[in-house]
This record gives structure tokens, C-alpha cells and sequence, in this order.
């Protein structure tokens, strides 16, 4: 049953913190949706002629999969670790996400012969903020139905 419901964590936290991304991105026109600027990356790299689109499949099934791997991070977290489960980490802890996101994306952009052409600073300060509403969202998920 917990593996239902890191599952379910992974899939609402990532989709929440996409929500952020993308209402962020329509209000200031900055390009901020994750898996739209992997699938730019992927399509800059690739040595075909295959034309992958902002919304192709790869980095959302990238994007997703990592979300993934943090949420169940995070309750291995809650389960060997942590002595209560609380909202306050799931900020702290979603604070730490972002770090890890933000040098993931760093390390990327930085190899990248020809990364997107975007405001890399916004989308760095907002993928934080993102981060953190995905350790929240998780947190409240495992808190409420796990622990």
C-alpha cells in the first residue's frame, strides 16, 4: 500500500509544482515549465534529425520519473530517519530538493553545447519555490496516509 501512495505522492507533488511552474510562466512570459525546457535540451542534443517538441513525451517521463525518485526519498526519509513528519520539513526538505534541482540543472545547462536561451536566474529562484511546494505537497500526502 505505501508504494500506491509514494506513487500517488510522486505523481501530485511533481504535477503541483508543474502547475507553479507553468501559471508562473503565463503570467510573466518567462520559460519556467520543466519538462517543456528537458524536451529543448533533448532536441538541441540529439544527432538526428527527429524533431523532439516542447511537449513530447521524454522530458515529461523525465520529469516525472524524478519526481519519483524524490518522493521516495523523501518517505525513506520519514521512515529511517525523522522522528515526527510535519509540515516544516516538508519545507526544509523541499528546500534541499531545490538545491539538488538547481545544481541538476546547473550541471545540464553547463555541458549542454546549446542550452535554451532563457533567464536562467528566474528560473532557478522559481524552480526553488517550486521545490518547495513539492516537499510540502508530498509531506502532507505520506503525513496523511502513510504515518
Amino acid at each position: 500500500m505505501a508504494v500506491l501512495i509514494i506513487f500517488f505522492a510522486g505523481i501530485l507533488g511533481t504535477s503541483m509544482m508543474t502547475v507553479f511552474s507553468h501559471m508562473l510562466e503565463l503570467v510573466t512570459k518567462e520559460k519556467l515549465n520543466e519538462a517543456h525546457l528537458l524536451n529543448g535540451l533533448i532536441d538541441k542534443a540529439k544527432p538526428t534529425n527527429y524533431e523532439v517538441n516542447k511537449n513530447h513525451y521524454f522530458g515529461w517521463v523525465i520529469h516525472y520519473a524524478i519526481g519519483l525518485c524524490m518522493a521516495s526519498g523523501l518517505y525513506a526519509y520519514y521512515f529511517y530517519i525523522a522522528q515526527e513528519i510535519n509540515i516544516w520539513k516538508g519545507i526544509i526538505l523541499g528546500f534541499i530538493l531545490g538545491v539538488i534541482g538547481i545544481a541538476g540543472w546547473s550541471l545540464m545547462i553547463g555541458i549542454h553545447a546549446n542550452p535554451p536561451k532563457i533567464n536562467w536566474n528566474f528560473f532557478f529562484v522559481q524552480l526553488m519555490v517550486a521545490h518547495i511546494i513539492f516537499g510540502m505537497t508530498v509531506t502532507w500526502i505520506l503525513a496523511r496516509f502513510v504515518f
